[in-house]
């Protein structure tokens, strides 16, 4: 963003002085930096109002306030109003509206991110592109990463993640997508709403864009009514199609990956990269600098024993994808945690992981009670199932019957932050 603190203010009807370049927006106090504007959000747990004073002292020179806070600005330059969230909006899509990016959507219920980083590495072979930094997709999200975006580049592409029905519909009024992209549709989410349909449905929200002019859909996603209406050029992409179509071109662009979720993304950034006219030569290029993002099934080595990280989060769909492409011929060890916003869903999810988890897994670890159905499948095979209330308490039972040459695969919620296992290990 390429903006005054005048300017900023003037957009909110207010008037300032100041003429400060704002060289960043944040929401989150520990991020703000010198010349950063701060939004003051108001979340379930904490008042970004309370943390003004803090913002200042690491170099914010404005402040994004409720028209309703009476206390000291610490230097900041103050502009108030209704709804700080919808604040952010309002100027992300003001900065949008400046430059008019051909954007790409990415949207669906698992594997969002990996899919959104592979189509930017490959476009990235032909066009200066930019992309949501790292799950950047919600309400807050998506307008930070516009907020936050240096204008340079012609083509972005975006996250566009939602809980609730409509979440999207105010994402494209943000950022119209020209081209979207439908991964898949599962439970995640479903505590918010009635059945997978109307998940789709609300998925399918991104393709309304008046800027539309194509989707790019998984397959399995064919049989919903809501991706059957919608009145627009479709393309498919799946996992069979590495071996019927592109094994078949001249130049090498075969499964880049092991992991059959993996190549499944890279489908969908092929497609994508196919619809802006990349040779088969660059995708060939692009294809050997794709690798896993953050927390996305990613292998680390300790003590010979392989720890597989997908714990960034965890739905029925993404589990047993993880499950189905553990590596054979060693003892697997599962650390698995809650699957989060199912709602009457969530016994049937957790009992159907289980069903799966114990023909594949020697040994389950769980955290949390609602894991209590997948504990007893495997107590009910004859195989080990623990359960424990913290993560605290699963790492340890962990570490006492590892051994070396093990398979561990750690996986849950994000709210859980399973990751920092690794860091006790």
């Amino acid at each position: 963003m390429r903006k005054t603190l005048r300017e900023i203010t003037h957009f909110f009807g207010q008037e300032s002085d100041r003429t400060d370049q704002i060289v960043h927006v944040a929401c989150d106090s520990r991020k703000v930096e010198r010349g950063s504007l701060f939004f003051a959000l108001k979340g379930e747990k904490v008042d970004g109002e309370s943390f003004l004073e803090e913002s200042a002292k690491r170099g914010a020179v404005g402040a994004v306030v409720s028209k309703g806070y009476s206390g000291p600005d610490f230097g900041c330059t103050l502009i108030r109003v209704d709804d700080v969230t919808r604040a952010l909006q309002e100027l992300a899509c003001e900065v949008y509206q400046e430059s008019h990016p051909f954007v790409v959507g990415v949207t669906g219920s698992a594997g969002k991110t990996t899919t959104k980083e592979f189509i930017a590495t490959l476009l990235a072979e032909k066009f200066p592109v930019g992309k949501s930094s790292g799950s950047m997709n919600s309400q807050v999200g998506l307008p930070l990463t516009l907020l936050n975006w240096k204008g340079e580049e012609r083509v972005i592409v975006l996250e566009m993640g939602m809980s609730h029905k409509g979440e999207i519909a105010r994402l494209i009024e943000i950022a119209p997508p020209d081209l979207g992209v439908l991964t898949n549709i599962s439970y995640q989410h479903s505590a918010f709403f009635p059945d997978l349909d109307a998940i789709a449905r609300a998925k399918c929200e991104m393709f309304a864009s008046p800027k539309m002019k194509m989707g790019i859909f998984n397959l399995g996603v064919e049989r919903f009514q809501a991706v059957k209406e919608l009145e627009l050029s479709k393309e498919w992409f799946h996992l069979s199609d590495l071996r019927a179509d592109y094994t078949l071109k001249k130049v090498d662009v075969s499964a880049p990956f092991e992991e059959s979720h993996f190549n499944e993304n890279f489908l969908a950034a092929v497609a994508v990269a196919r619809s802006f006219d990349l040779s088969w030569e660059e995708i060939g290029q692009g294809a050997k600098k794709l690798k896993p993002y953050d927390h996305r099934f990613q292998k680390k080595e300790k003590r010979g024993i392989l720890f597989i990280d997908d714990a960034y989060n965890a739905s029925p769909l993404s589990v047993k994808a993880a499950l189905a492409n553990l590596p054979p011929g060693r003892r697997r060890i599962g650390l698995l945690g809650a699957m989060g916003e199912l709602g009457d869903m969530e016994e049937r999810c957790h009992r159907e992981v289980g069903e799966c988890a114990v023909k594949v897994l020697d040994q389950l670890i769980c955290i949390g009670a609602t894991c209590t159905p997948m504990v007893e499948i495997f107590r009910r095979e004859g195989k080990e199932g623990a359960l424990f209330e913290t993560k605290e308490e699963a790492t340890e039972h962990l570490k006492s019957v590892m051994r070396e040459g093990d398979v561990v695969l750690i996986k849950g919620s994000n709210l859980q932050k399973l990751w920092t296992i690794l860091e006790r290990i």
